[in-house]
């Protein structure tokens, strides 16, 4: 699911007077831009809804409803803040940027028809606007409508070439009816395309070739995305798990110390290296990496520390078995 994230623009008339002695009250449209300003948005809220009761024309009305849904999402009363969205247009009928969070707020909530129908009137007001092809793209994925999806997508891209999410969305589109050849491909091209490629760009091409079966070539676009974002830790470990399946312990080890190195602290990179050593027998080495995991909160560290032990006991090193219980209960 695309996560919006709502760029709010305060709207208002501006009212000058001719000289400070003749200044007249600020109106509650000031007022509550700025309370809005100073993050009081009960107390903006309650200046806008003044605003909306007064005898100002139809613009100004609708920017006061406008801002009371910007209070409201701001809160995450979404429900009022459709209310407030669609007064605001009612108001002021070619109100665009009104449709725009309309449709944001609609497909935040979910409510995926309404959401379409708002984006089709900013799209009747703003033939060029990249949002509202993007986000039609978005609603046709919900529905399954791969086809809109890529129409809506491809639109979009060749508003806003350089627009990561717009990759993203057509390999997804490709990805859900399987073809992960043209998935791959979009994503290739993408990224080539973008003058700041993404790590997530790199990481969720690395997750079309794991779906495609193609590991190596999955475990390269994930260094790519991990160069650009070296502390996600998921993928150190995605990476560690295709070299556990190779059979590549060298590997699977290498990432894990690599991921390390960045300054992740987890414990289930400590176990994990722990438990390569210990298959590997090199019970020495995969005590240490035990003892770290338990020192930074795993108990699965002791479970493994135990293990070392009784591997040292049942081979009659019972004065190295009882150092490493000793460590334990320091």
């Amino acid at each position: 699911m695309k996560k919006i994230f709502f760029l709010f623009v305060l709207v208002s008339l501006q009212v000058f007077a001719e000289t400070p002695a003749t200044q007249p009250p600020k109106d509650p449209l000031t007022l509550g831009n700025e309370l809005y300003d100073k993050g009081d948005y009960p107390a903006a809220a309650a200046q806008y809804l003044l605003a909306t009761k007064g005898n100002a024309g139809g613009l100004q009305r609708a920017f006061a409803w406008f801002n009371l849904g910007n209070c409201q999402v701001q809160t995450h009363a979404y429900n009022r803040a459709v209310v407030a969205y669609r007064r605001s247009v009612e108001a002021a009928p070619n109100f665009s940027r009104g449709y725009q969070i309309l449709g944001d707020v609609y497909y935040t909530i979910g409510a995926i028809p309404e959401a379409v129908v708002a984006y089709r009137r900013l799209l009747e007001l703003e033939e060029t606007s990249m949002h509202a092809h993007q986000m039609l793209g978005e609603c046709a994925l919900k529905t399954g409508d791969i086809t809109e999806a890529l129409r809506h997508f491809d639109a979009a891209v060749k508003l806003e070439p350089d627009l990561p999410d717009l990759y993203l969305g057509m390999a997804e589109a490709y990805s859900d009816v399987r073809d992960y050849t043209q998935a791959e491909k979009v994503l290739q091209e993408g990224l080539l395309r973008m003058s700041k490629p993404t790590a997530e760009g790199y990481f969720y091409l690395g997750q079309l070739y794991e779906l495609d079966e193609n590991p190596k070539k999955a475990v390269r676009a994930y260094e790519e995305g991990l160069l650009l974002a070296p502390k996600r830790a998921d993928y150190y470990m995605r990476i560690a798990g295709i070299h556990d399946r190779a059979g590549d312990d060298f590997l699977s080890l290498l990432i894990l110390e690599q991921g390390i190195r960045s300054g992740i602290q987890r414990p289930d990179f400590y176990l994990r290296r722990g438990m390569i050593f210990f298959r590997q027998q090199r019970y020495n080495h995969a005590l240490e990496e035990f003892k770290k995991a338990y020192a930074v909160g795993s108990p699965q560290g002791r479970t493994g520390m135990e293990n070392v032990a009784a591997v040292y006991f049942n081979a009659g090193k019972k004065a190295k078995g009882d150092s490493v219980m000793a460590g334990i209960h320091q």
